[in-house]
Order: structure tokens, then sequence, then C-alpha cells
């Protein structure tokens, strides 16, 4: 017996309602922990050196990256904890816990005690880094496939957004109420994003939870593996460091914080709308591997922008948004294909464990790109080090297509999905 239209139209509605609130529940918790990754990326450095930290030392805070890097150390971990006790329970206690170290870090000046601040944001990028395996778990079960594009448009909008508020949001009000404004305000923030999250914690939950444990050496055994983990570790270096070169050579152009803090937040919002505009679109129309191939080229191309307006002395406000936003557009809808091509890959018997294993990757090179940019800079000057890291961006264009098209996705199964709607 076939079921009745009006039977399907109510599933097709529960369905997509469920869908709704799934997309935001991801949404609020990658928007979250954008927020401790805006701070440590997009203003920490610039604080810094604001107060006279030299290069050398303001190198040192690559390290606050370490937990997004070895995140895959404990992914197994807190998958299997997961599985037992529930994702959205584990998510909710981590993110409250966030709080706390927010409005305790707001007591420390890093311009006074530097190593105790240090340790702090790098706690507070522990408890988030965590946090993200979970949410991976939630976004990898339902989203492969057909939703791939729109997950990873989603993901990286959503914590764009949260670096916006982590980064120039925290350099706006340190600029007027000094160091502890910007941390209980960030702790105010994320209160509010846990109060949303409260009554969708249920979304949370993966939509099929294999009850065999999670483990590593699973993972490394998945065909592909290498490639992926060689895709996820070197596509973002260069723009990532040239991202880092960026801050103390805006103070040290004399340009000021407030300007600093807008070029961040215009640079985020482009880049959020190019994951939006330009990557989701072409991932759903061409397919994830194909959209590599689109955007890989310009992306490489406008490594060189920071060069260029050096070298011809024409690092002026206008220029630096037009150029740097464009960079920062074309670098987005890239982002979302590299990482909807990783998600098709990923396992759903491990939800939280691959994917995260892979964002380790791109987390490890911002912390070598971060902790080497600056000392390379302080030794050959910015100029030398924008034309070497530009260089080697080209360079590694060979290795992204490379493993770009020895990944084997797992079928394309938006097309196929297409075509049975078709028939």
């Amino acid at each position: 017996m076939k079921p009745s239209v009006n039977s399907v139209q109510i599933t097709h509605a529960e369905t997509s309602k469920t869908l709704l609130k799934r997309l935001l529940a991801i949404g609020l918790m990658y928007g979250s922990q954008g927020i401790p990754a805006g701070l440590a990326f997009n203003a920490f450095a610039t604080i810094l050196r604001h107060s006279g930290t030299p290069l050398k030392d303001i190198g040192l805070t690559g390290l606050v990256f370490l937990p997004w890097a070895l995140k895959c150390f404990w992914s197994g971990i807190a998958d299997n904890a997961g599985k037992r006790v529930g994702y959205g329970h584990l998510a909710l206690r981590t993110h409250i816990l966030a709080v706390v170290l927010c409005l305790l870090l707001g007591a420390i000046s890093p311009a006074q005690h530097f190593l105790m601040a240090l340790s702090g944001v790098l706690l507070l990028n522990t408890v988030f880094a965590t946090q993200d395996i979970l949410t991976n778990a939630c976004a990898v079960s339902p989203m492969k496939g057909h939703n791939a594009g729109l997950a990873n448009a989603l993901q990286v909008v959503t914590f764009l957004l949260g670096m916006v508020i982590g980064g120039a949001g925290s350099l706006i009000i340190y600029e007027r109420y000094g160091w502890r404004g910007a941390m209980w305000g960030m702790a105010c923030e994320l209160f509010v994003l846990w109060l949303a999250l409260l009554p969708l914690r249920a979304c949370i939950e993966p939509a099929n939870i294999f009850q065999k444990p999670s483990r590593l050496m699973d993972l490394f055994r998945q065909p592909g593996f290498r490639w992926a983990f060689l895709l996820a570790l070197i596509f973002k270096f260069a723009s990532s460091a040239l991202a880092i070169l960026l801050q103390p050579w805006l103070m040290d152009q004399a340009f000021s914080l407030d300007f600093s803090g807008m070029l961040q937040m215009s640079n985020i919002i482009c880049a959020a709308l190019g994951d939006a505009i330009l990557g989701f679109p072409a991932v759903r129309s061409f397919g994830s591997q194909r959209a590599v191939g689109l955007f890989v080229w310009p992306a490489t191309l406008l490594l060189g922008t920071l060069l260029l307006l050096t070298i011809t002395g024409r690092a002026t406000q206008p220029l630096l948004y037009i150029t740097l936003g464009l960079e920062n557009f074309i670098d987005g809808g890239f982002y979302v294909s590299v990482w909807s091509v990783l998600m098709n890959w990923s396992s759903e018997e491990r939800p939280g464990t691959d994917y995260s294993f892979l964002q380790c990757g791109e987390s490890l090179a911002n912390v070598l790109s971060s902790i080497s940019i600056l000392p390379l800079a302080a030794v050959i000057g910015y100029r030398n080090t924008s034309l070497i890291t530009a260089i080697f961006g080209a360079f590694m264009l060979i290795f992204v297509l490379l493993a770009t098209r020895n990944i084997s996705e797992p079928g394309n199964i938006w097309h196929f999905h297409r075509k049975v709607s078709k028939d």
C-alpha cells in the first residue's frame, strides 16, 4: 500500500523542520567556536604589538592554535564519550566551561602577565577544539553528499562570523575598555549562545550512531587517507601565513587599531560571502572536486596581493579594503569546496574522528605558519617574507590538484539523488 500524498507531505515537512533545527544548532556551535579562534588568530597578536611586545615574542601566539592542530589525539575519546552519554550533553558542558574561563581571563592583563594570558587563551581554544569534535559528529553524519556544500558553507560562514566577534569585535572593545572589557564581553556573548543552544541540544546528536568504538587506526586504513590529510595540511598554509603577517604589518605602517579591526572584519565578511555566494553553489552545480579545480587558480594568484601593495606603495585604506576583500572572497569559495571534498570522504562510523583529524591538518599548518612567519619577517622584512610565502603557495597548487584528484569520494551522491528524483 502506497503512502498517501498528505502523509508524504507531513513526513517531508517534519524532515525539513528537523533539518532546519539541526542546521541552526550546527551554526550556533560553529559560531561559538569561531569567537575564541578570532581572538587567537585576528586580535591577540595585534593587541600584543600595540602594547609594544617584540615580534619574536608575538610568534609564541602561534601556540594557541595547537589545540586545533592536536585535537586528533583526543578526538576518538570525545567521539566515544559522545556515543555513550550524548554529544549535545557534552557540547553544552564544554561551552559553559568556556564562559567561566573568559571571566577569569579578564583579570589577567597580557601586557603584564604575557605567559599567563597566553596559557589562558590556549586553554580556551582547547575547550572549543574539544567541542568542535562533537559538532563535527553532528555535521558529518546527516550532511554528507547532497548537503555537503550547504553544511560546509554554514560551518565556514558561522565560524567566520564568530571570528568577526572574537577578532575585530575584541579589538574594538579593547580600544575602548581594555583587555578586561574584551574578555568579559566575550563571556557574555558565549553565554547568550549557550542559552540559545539549550532547547536544541537534542539536534546535536548525529543522525546515525554506530556503537563500534571510533579508532584512529581505522581512519589510517581508509583508502585515500594520505591524500586527504595532505590536502587538509597544505591548502591553507600560505594564506594563513599572510593573514598572520598582516596584523603587525598594519601596526608598523602606522594604521590605527580601529582600522585594523575594521579591515579584519571586512576580510572575514568577504570570506563568508565567498563561502555562500561562490562555494556552496559551485559544489552543488559541479561537485566538490571540480569546484576545487575552479577556485584554486584565482585563490593562488591573489596570494600576491599584499606584496603588490607593498612594492607599489599603494597600501591605502580603500585599496586594502578592496584588494584584500577580493582575495578573501575567492578564498572563501575555495575553502568550502575543499572541505566538501573532505567531508564526503569522511566515514559515518567515526563522525567526530575523521573530519576532526583532517581539520587538525589545517590547524597544524596554521601553527607552523604562525610561529615561523613573524620571526622570518623580523629577519628579512615584510616584503621578502610576502614574496617567499606567495611563491610557496604557488608551488603547493600542484599538490592541491593532485590530492583532490586522488581522493575517492563515496560516489557523487548529490548527482545520484538528482537523477533519482528526475526518474
